[in-house]
């Protein structure tokens, strides 16, 4: 399944950077909303927050309130984020909020969904169990996808139960929101597991520099490690959907967009547009366009 492809061209999304330790006051959903008016204006994709709650510096502005307002006043540009720690919320709530905002935003919404850093959980004494927590998350992501259907749903899972619940709004898209996984190379599970949905959100150490999620290290360069990542995941997957990644990380080469293309990327998300050196100089920058 094509999530939200709808040309060979590679699309552009601008990652919404909602977070304090980032962007300081500006990190507010009112102005995440100008940016995103600007993005669309400004011939951009989408428009990508980060979705989490921890300790200090680690919090984000709450991704799909804010976009509902950004919805109500743009037209085209795609809706998601990168990423929804799913086990951390109610999947019959998460069902309904992006159902509602699929059917306000007609049928914009991608969901980039993943189990999320371990202070999405400690934060709340919930504990990184990554094993648990993956089975939590499979749950999660049937019972979502049973609700869209809009028929009574009854559940009974080792870690979710509901008793003959039915949504009021269903999806505009269909058969389902592009359901987008967020995975760290070179663990090969959370590759195998998006190869049933609708696309990957991919990243490597080499990307950052460092280290991944656990502990896992740089094996190349950005180039080897994006290669192989997607070597592996269409190997697995029998329609790749949409893949998105990161598009200005530190140690890109000058020619990475065009490397991006060559391995079968759809989406870069440009991640460090946004500055704390002023609200109408991010605005600037946002009205400069897409790269390439």
């Amino acid at each position: 399944m094509t999530a939200s492809r709808e040309s060979d061209r590679l699309n552009h999304g601008l990652y919404l950077q909602n977070t304090p330790s980032a962007l300081g006051e500006l990190a507010t959903p009112s102005n995440a909303l100008e940016y995103a008016i600007a993005a669309e204006e400004a011939g951009w994709d989408g428009v990508f927050m980060a979705d989490a709650l921890g300790g200090a510096g680690q919090s984000y502005v709450d991704p799909w309130v804010t976009h509902a307002s950004i919805a109500a006043q743009t037209d085209r540009v795609r809706l998601g984020t990168w990423v929804t720690p799913v086990p951390r919320r109610q999947p019959w709530q998460l069902a309904a909020d992006l159902a509602a905002l699929d059917e306000l935003s007609g049928g914009r919404v991608i969901f980039g969904c993943g189990l999320g850093a371990p202070w999405n959980y400690e934060s709340t004494g919930i504990g990184y169990d990554p094993r648990d927590l993956g089975a939590r998350y499979d749950e999660a992501l049937e019972v979502i996808v049973e609700l869209w259907t809009g028929e009574e749903v009854t559940y009974d899972g080792d870690h979710y139960a509901i008793d003959a619940l039915q949504l009021p709004v269903t999806p505009v898209q269909e058969p389902r929101i592009p359901t987008v996984m967020g995975c760290w190379w070179p663990n090969e599970k959370p590759f195998d597991r998006a190869a049933r949905w609708d696309g990957v959100m991919p990243v490597a150490p080499a990307f950052y520099g460092g280290e991944g999620v656990q502990g896992e290290q740089i094996t190349g360069t950005i180039e080897e490690e994006l290669s192989d990542m997607m070597a592996y995941y269409h190997g697995v997957a029998d329609d790749p959907g949409d893949v998105f990644v990161p598009i200005d990380v530190p140690e890109a080469p000058p020619d990475f967009l065009e490397t991006c293309r060559e391995v079968g990327m759809t989406w870069t998300l440009t991640t460090s547009l946004l500055d704390d050196d002023g609200h109408e100089a991010n605005l600037e920058r946002i009205r400069e366009g897409p790269p390439g």
